[in-house]
């Protein structure tokens, strides 16, 4: 994905779903936080890194800019199993948030009606924490507590229900209890407990006021587990989610050719699993190993170890819940504070009491396999009636065509499409008298809206796995980048500003012959051909120039020649007498374009030995334009056609001794490496130029749905 070099600096999402997950909205899609920073221009790096052992931890605590100091924050609390019993001791989770929607450390105590202080309470991690009382018959409680800057508030607590039913679990090291507590008062009705995880049913059974159930550890699954205790009707009662943290991944092997490398020097790696795990990881069919990995690898001093997203905190906690968790693979190394998440988060992923009464949601939006271009046509009368039967002529820039009518209500519907991304179609109605006097209007893309959540400053005790890196490290890295930009080549765009040159005015040899490269033209299309042939796009219309063949590259747009491809490269391109590409063309259409100008051998400008020159006119402003409705150029999103990721081969000595420095900070990436027959993967790549450690980042899933996630290393010496 380019990144425009004139982009604010800032922290930025990537926020990836397909239109099947907007059936559960915002909440589930996937979200990656990235920070983007300036380039600045620094000393170039004589080969070895300097270390100042200054951190930049203090940057990263530092809060952010408008935050207010401590004027206001509020507490929430969540009552175990969402309801609050009366006369029994029942836990209650909190959270407390600022201004800024960020989490705030607080302490205090509960407090009755008379004021009498009672059950000490602080935040235990992210602003959460718990704790347990016995709310009696009729009393308000409050809690007052105070934030770590001195600023006291109270809150009210919720009223406790005479006749409330709720879960009571208690996790231990063996495995999780579920039990019932309920109100002194309450009535004895049949209840049934519901146990799923990822919509697997572990457990459903009638279930008593005295009754324990308890679940080995071992015997679940690893990720979230939701259960539901329901009335004899199936209405939900009570609600609690709890986290399995049973081991959820498995390992593989991991086997270089070398124990150690020189700088530019090739590494042969093999994956593998583990014999004794073979049986296990049979494919569906039968027929082998069956798995698929994304292998990354950095260089340790320039890319810090990212602990606070992996596939599994991805996977196991991030996707099943509701909201934005910040650094959520904390969570998976700290079970006290994993709980409090899952008293404290929202869950509305699986509508359990819709489904188990019988009433399953149906989505609304099926698997997307093709995509589909729809619109209407309408008179362009003040009345903006629907014509039907209306004639819609549809071509594709890169070649097709069809031809297709509107129903009686004037609308139509492309379906079964599959096209790259940045292809252009050209949609033409007329009415049934082939008539252009009619509006085409086609359905726009829609996309769901962004939904902003706070994000949370890093901290000590949420970077437990987060390195820091030393200031000069990080200089050395935008070092590289700006280093590595001056021999990639479009890797960066650079957009000047608008500037104005003044000339004298060169003679016109005809009315619109407003540019001099035309006065050398060899053939020349006329407006009054383009007006004759009414083809949708400048691709149609040069195709028609005599001797001049397309042939399309590797961008994805056209190359032009006008002489033979074998002896000359392709012809230069002039927009307005102003060089540019193909890209800035293929866009044009026939409502845009005044003369084609042909220079076969050009020798003016300074392009004395080129391919030739395609000079293109615009009508300009002034021009008269036909104020026709019927026609449109639609650019909907297409499927995103791979690129290969950048990685220089040393195959050579000449190649090893090259003078253009490597300064790679990402060594490898490749997201589809997949076993084969043998029950192996092998890839390989090249160091780059300094004595460091690589990271070896191993993640994917087995076709059984195992998780792999492993981090190696690669030492590089001189």
């Amino acid at each position: 994905m380019p990144v425009p070099a004139n982009i604010p600096e800032g922290d930025y999402t990537l926020r990836a779903y397909t239109r099947n997950m907007e059936n559960l909205g915002d909440d589930y899609f996937f979200k990656k936080n990235i920070r983007i920073s300036p380039t600045p221009t620094l000393p170039e790096r004589e080969g070895v890194r300097n270390v100042t052992g200054r951190s930049t931890e203090r940057a990263n605590n530092a809060p952010l800019s408008g935050e207010l100091e401590g004027a206001f924050f509020d507490v929430t609390f969540f009552p175990e199993g969402g309801n609050l019993p009366e006369g029994v001791v029942h836990k209650v989770a909190f959270k407390a948030l600022n201004r800024n929607g960020y989490p705030e450390a607080i302490t205090g105590y509960l407090i009755d009606e008379s004021g009498i202080e009672s059950t000490p309470i602080q935040t235990i991690h992210a602003g959460m924490g718990v704790f347990s009382y016995r709310p009696e018959a009729g009393k308000r409680y409050r809690l007052k507590c105070n934030n770590g800057n001195g600023v006291e508030k109270v809150f009210e607590l919720p009223q406790s229900n005479p006749r409330a039913r709720s879960l009571a679990i208690s996790i231990l090291s063996e495995g999780i209890n579920v039990g019932i507590q309920k109100s002194v008062d309450a009535p004895d009705i049949p209840c049934y407990l519901l146990v799923h995880c990822r919509g697997n049913v572990l457990f459903f059974s009638e279930m008593d006021d005295q009754r324990t159930v308890s679940f080995d550890k071992e015997e679940l699954p690893a990720g979230v587990i939701q259960i539901v205790l329901f009335d004899e009707q199936m209405n939900p009662l009570s609600e609690r989610l709890v986290f399995s943290q049973n081991e959820a991944t498995v390992p593989v092997d991991f086997h270089t050719d070398k124990n150690e490398y020189k700088i530019r020097d090739r590494i042969v790696a093999t994956l593998s699993f583990p014999d004794s795990l073979t049986p296990s990881l049979l494919g569906r069919a039968g027929e082998g190993l069956s798995a698929h990995f994304s292998i990354a690898v950095t260089d340790d001093k320039d890319v810090a170890v990212d602990e606070s997203t992996t596939i599994l905190s991805s996977l196991l906690l991030s996707s099943e819940l509701k909201g934005y968790i910040e650094n959520p693979a904390y969570y998976l190394h700290d079970p006290v504070a994993m709980d409090l998440l899952m008293m404290t988060h929202g869950w509305r992923r699986y509508n359990i009491p819709e489904v188990v009464q019988g009433c399953p949601e149906t989505p609304k939006i099926p698997f997307q396999q093709y995509q589909t271009i729809s619109g209407r046509v309408n008179t362009t009368t003040i009345f903006n009636r629907p014509v039907p039967d209306s004639e819609i002529i549809i071509a594709i820039e890169r070649g097709g065509y069809g031809v297709m009518s509107t129903d009686e209500n004037g609308l139509f519907i492309v379906q079964e499409l599959a096209f790259p991304d940045s292809t252009n179609f050209f949609l033409q109605a007329l009415n049934k008298k082939g008539n252009d006097n009619v509006k085409l209007t086609v359905n726009l893309e829609s996309f769901p809206g962004l939904v902003y959540a706070p994000k949370t400053p890093f901290s000590k005790q949420n970077t437990r796995n987060i390195e820091t890196k030393d200031e000069s490290d990080a200089n050395t890295f935008l070092s590289k980048t700006a280093q590595r930009a001056k021999y990639e080549e479009e890797l960066w765009t650079i957009q000047l500003q608008e500037v104005e040159v003044t000339a004298p005015v060169i003679k016109k040899r005809e009315l619109r012959d407003d540019f001099y490269l035309n006065g050398s033209a060899d053939y020349t299309m006329r407006r009054e051909q383009i007006d004759e042939w009414k083809f949708p796009f400048i691709k149609n219309y040069l195709e028609m120039v005599p001797g001049l063949s397309v042939e399309l590259n590797d961008d994805g747009y056209f190359n032009y020649y006008l002489l033979p491809r074998s002896l000359f490269p392709p012809a230069k391109i002039y927009l307005n007498g102003i060089e540019t590409d193909t890209k800035e063309i293929h866009t044009l259409t026939q409502y845009d374009i005044e003369s084609i100008d042909i220079i076969r051998y050009a020798s003016i400008l300074g392009v004395r030995g080129t391919g030739g020159v395609i000079s293109i006119t615009t009508r300009r402003s002034g021009d008269p334009t036909p104020e026709k409705q019927n026609h449109v150029v639609y650019t909907p999103l297409g499927y995103q056609q791979p690129v290969a990721f950048y990685a220089p081969i040393y195959e050579t000595l000449e190649a090893r001794q090259s003078t253009i420095p490597d300064y790679r900070t990402t060594i490898f990436w490749k997201p589809d490496v997949v076993l084969s027959d043998d029950g192996k993967a092998n890839f390989e790549f090249y160091t780059a130029d300094f004595q460091t450690n690589y990271s070896v980042f191993i993640e994917g899933l087995t076709a059984d749905g195992k998780i792999v996630r492993q981090v190696e290393k690669i030492m590089v010496r001189y």
